[in-house]
């Protein structure tokens, strides 16, 4: 990819990629993994999974295919990211946080942010 479209890219999607900056301060990387496009930062103390813009976090899982669950599924939502841009945070990113805290369906993949990033991460549940 060129310059060119990597600048443009983290200009459109500047708000989540400053987030995920912050927040990957905070924590102590234990690994870092590249998938496709991007360097996914395993960390043991993560609560579950993250994605904001360029930044993927996910907890560390002792059975590795729920890392590269985990890992494929958070490459879905950074896809997400890709796509709406500023828009994110509202459409996918806020909703998808507040699902995880209050539970707005019986199975956590089954509310429309998390289905759709399994499928852009062709995740198999």
């Amino acid at each position: 990819m060129n310059t060119l479209i990597k600048i443009l890219l983290a200009v459109w999607q500047l708000p989540q990629n400053l987030i995920g900056w912050i927040l990957s301060l905070f924590y102590h990387v234990d690994n870092k993994v590249n998938y496709k496009d991007r360097v996914v930062r395993v960390c043991k103390g993560f609560p579950g999974g993250i994605s904001l813009g360029e930044t993927i976090i996910v907890k560390y899982y002792p059975n590795s295919k729920e890392t590269w669950n985990y890992t494929k599924h958070e490459y879905g939502h950074s896809v997400q990211s890709k796509w709406l841009g500023p828009f994110y945070l509202f459409v996918i990113g806020i909703p998808s946080l507040l699902h995880a805290w209050f539970g707005f369906t019986e199975n956590y993949y089954d509310f429309y942010t998390e289905k759709w990033a399994d499928k852009l991460g062709n995740v198999t549940r």
